[in-house]
């Protein structure tokens, strides 16, 4: 079994530390990640639900090994736990920060297993978060009352006091004129944002690495519509309003600068315990 880079953690959780300095706030730590991609069954399950996961399972252990070899992160028998552990070991490292985003995919597919597991995990989980969806993951299946179910809305908004967390559903490959909308509201306010999406932004600086992926992998591709373009203007003409955009989906670690100070993190693949922790403030 291949090993890149060497695990800097116990549990197999690899932590990506960032320091975002910024005026005027409260210093405080949010932690990210992306792409977990739960593919569980329970005693709960059908059997073609439980044969499914057993397939997508076996699926993700070849696929998580392919990207981190690909793109030459860390790979160890210490990373190879299934999903319902790195998921615990995500969340109790989590719990050390002041809030968590999570951008899009932790379920690989919606299911009732998937459901409940992640619902049992966060019920006592004691930090601010947030989720967005990703393309694994469709909104209208999500339960009302499931610690996901804000997920469902195609903006959200995480309030920190003397800064906020702006999540976009775009997770279609799309954002709408009505985000825009919301975002230029967002942004006439007076705290700082942070922007939490699952597909991210092509960027001068990445260009060369994402233009290597398909279009899928890239909100700003070929055939966006203008709203995607509207939509990374608003973030060039409010560099000063926006900390920073997260983002995941490519399965690899890649930050870039989408304007002069304003850094684009994408965080690689939750499967293999990757987290980024960000220190915010002076």
């Amino acid at each position: 079994m291949p090993k890149n880079k060497p695990i800097n953690t116990q549990s197999g959780i690899v932590v990506h530390n960032h320091k975002i300095k910024i005026n005027g706030i409260k210093k405080r730590i949010i932690y990210h990640f992306s792409d977990l991609h739960l593919t569980q069954y329970d005693s709960f399950s059908s059997e073609s639900e439980r044969q499914r996961a057993i397939e997508k399972s076996e699926f993700w252990k070849n696929g998580r090994e392919y990207f981190a070899n690909k793109y030459n992160e860390a790979f160890s028998l210490e990373q190879c736990n299934d999903g319902c552990t790195h998921f615990k070991n995500l969340l109790a490292e989590a719990e050390k920060g002041d809030a968590l985003i999570m951008t899009g995919d932790i379920f690989d597919y919606m299911s009732g297993a998937n459901l409940r597991i992640a619902d049992s995990y966060l019920k006592d989980f004691t930090a601010l978060f947030m989720a967005v969806c990703g393309n694994h993951e469709k909104p209208k299946e999500i339960p009302d009352n499931h610690p996901f179910s804000k997920a469902k809305n195609p903006i959200q908004t995480l309030d920190l006091g003397d800064i906020a967390i702006f999540g976009v559903d775009n997770s279609s490959g799309i954002i709408t004129a009505e985000q825009n909308n919301q975002l230029k509201k967002a942004l006439s306010g007076k705290k700082p944002l942070i922007i939490a999406m699952h597909i991210p932004v092509m960027t001068d600086e990445n260009k060369n690495e994402l233009e290597k992926c398909e279009d899928y992998y890239i909100l700003n591709n070929k055939s966006a519509g203008k709203e995607v373009f509207e939509f990374i203007d608003l973030i060039k003409e409010n560099s000063d309003k926006i900390v920073a955009v997260l983002a995941g989906h490519l399965h690899f670690m890649n930050n870039s600068e989408i304007s002069p100070g304003v850094t684009q993190y994408i965080s690689s693949q939750g499967l293999l315990g990757n987290i980024n922790r960000y220190e915010i403030g002076i």
